[in-house]
């Protein structure tokens, strides 16, 4: 129940922010922020959760992932030929953010595949008994989050 919270608060809480480039609180410089879209209702940028899962926590200890709790939202820019670049983050995790190495992970080793444009994608981390599960979300008005089921 306290997962379903934070997950409804994650989205209605960036609600003001969506007219913003970042989502999250956290930035990253690390980008060139010209002209994107955001996922809607559907998803339009593909990756396999495993290899999204396996590319962001590249390097990190088994112990960090069974003691992490908490959810971590990320707001990563995809490219046209499906090049990652972290543009920022929402914490909400029990994990510190320099151990992490998200910055890194992302930009040098998520693939996605290839899309027509260049695509803001939001993922939802959520880390639980050490285990970690994904989801995506989006935004059909620019004022408000919501899940996208699946596609």
């Amino acid at each position: 129940m306290r997962y379903l919270l934070l997950t409804i608060l994650l989205c209605l809480g960036f609600a003001s922010s969506l007219s913003a480039q970042h989502v999250y609180p956290l930035k990253f410089d690390d980008c060139y922020l010209d002209q994107f879209k955001f996922e809607t209702d559907f998803i339009q940028v593909k990756v396999d959760e495993k290899v999204l899962i396996e590319k962001v926590t590249a390097g990190w200890t088994s112990k960090m992932i069974e003691k992490a709790v908490g959810d971590l939202g990320l707001q990563i820019l995809v490219d046209k030929r499906g090049k990652s670049c972290l543009v920022s983050v929402r914490n909400d995790t029990n994990m510190k953010m320099k151990k992490m190495n998200l910055s890194a992970n992302i930009n040098n080793k998520l693939q996605w595949e290839r899309s027509e444009n260049k695509i803001s994608a939001l993922v939802l981390l959520q880390f639980k008994d050490g285990t970690i599960t994904t989801k995506r979300l989006g935004t059909v008005d620019m004022k408000n989050l919501t899940e996208i089921k699946n596609n």
